[in-house]
């Protein structure tokens, strides 16, 4: 996915294709709204054709046919809220305009040709192999490569893609801003060590760099997060994800809540790469402690249930008794 961004991120494919990285996870806040949504990762627009790209990045893929099919319904949920998107950017975008893109790891290239050849032999095919453009990246080279099967409309996209793009390529250094569904331990160490704590240890004037302010941490996600939606609705939503990164760190025992404006890192050291190294290694603790709780719960109630089927079982062996009693009362009177 980052490299993704960063190859359309001012470089000669991006200037070139005309195509420009936007923002990452398009329609997210629509995720988990209705069951059986599904959202692309990036999207790409090119303001001279009014043209735009969706992407959807795999690292490993398990389940072609799974995979292809939570790309239609990306694509279903893209053109649902088209005028919804149109008017985040504020830009009247086209739906026939639009191509969806699967990226994957040059591994399962193969499993994905394959998937495409058959379903394009089949009289009712369960997908429309046409309809998704599929991005091989190599992790060795750091190359995004575009499948010959299936090219885009736009010819210097085709030709850049197809010898391949990467790192080599790049005239400068970019990062990919923090995603709104990125891990909340993840955000810990970005926003708030790596960009709050490391900001109060060179600011004047402040005694203790640990206490961090809830709403610098605010303002950094803002900074850094993505996301194709109207400001006040992308602060609501990051104000969220804030509250849940909070109680993340909380529940680890990664930080203490000084009061309610401010939060301080519960951890040896001050230089940065101590505090880091002394948070990480506090949270794997927590975290190998929490999971071998839950297993061994799990293997308890597992133990539990096995020991109840077998008295059952045992139970079962013995004949039931009829309960006569009342009938034999009855007879008697």
């Amino acid at each position: 996915m980052k490299q993704c961004a960063k190859s359309f991120a001012q470089t000669d494919l991006s200037q070139r294709s005309g195509y420009e990285f936007y923002f990452a996870e398009p329609l997210i806040e629509f995720g988990s709204a209705k069951k059986g949504n599904h959202t692309f990762d990036l999207f790409l627009y090119n303001e001279g054709e009014n043209r735009a790209i969706f992407v959807e990045c795999k690292s490993s893929i398990t389940d072609v046919r799974k995979t292809l099919k939570e790309v239609g319904l990306s694509r279903d949920l893209v053109l649902e809220k088209t005028d919804y998107l149109s008017d985040a950017i504020d830009i009247e975008l086209d739906p026939n305009r639009f191509e969806y893109v699967l990226c994957i790891n040059e591994k399962d290239k193969m499993k994905i040709i394959e998937s495409m050849k058959a379903q394009g032999q089949k009289p009712h095919p369960k997908y429309d192999i046409n309809l998704i453009k599929v991005w091989a990246y190599a992790p060795r080279s750091q190359l995004i490569q575009l499948l010959l099967e299936c090219p885009h409309e736009n010819s210097a996209l085709n030709e850049m893609l197809q010898a391949g793009f990467g790192d080599q390529d790049l005239h400068q250094q970019y990062e990919l801003p923090y995603c709104y569904s990125t891990n909340p331990y993840r955000l810990i160490q970005l926003a708030i060590i790596g960009e709050c704590y490391r900001k109060n240890l060179f600011e004047d004037g402040i005694e203790d760099p640990k206490i961090i302010q809830k709403n610098a941490v605010l303002s950094t996600l803002m900074n850094n997060v993505s996301l194709g939606v109207s400001e006040d609705q992308k602060k609501q939503m990051v104000t969220e994800k804030l509250r849940i990164v909070l109680e993340y760190g909380q529940k680890y025992q990664l930080f203490d809540e000084v009061d309610a404006d401010a939060i301080r890192l519960n951890c040896r050291g001050s230089r940065l790469r101590a505090v880091l190294e002394n948070i990480d290694a506090k949270f794997i603790d927590r975290w190998v402690d929490e999971k071998a709780s839950a297993e061994g719960e799990k293997l308890a109630l597992e133990d539990y249930r096995k020991n109840a089927m077998r008295n059952q079982s045992t139970l079962s062996q013995f004949p039931k008794k009829d309960d006569t009693s009342v009938e034999r009362e009855g007879s008697d009177s």
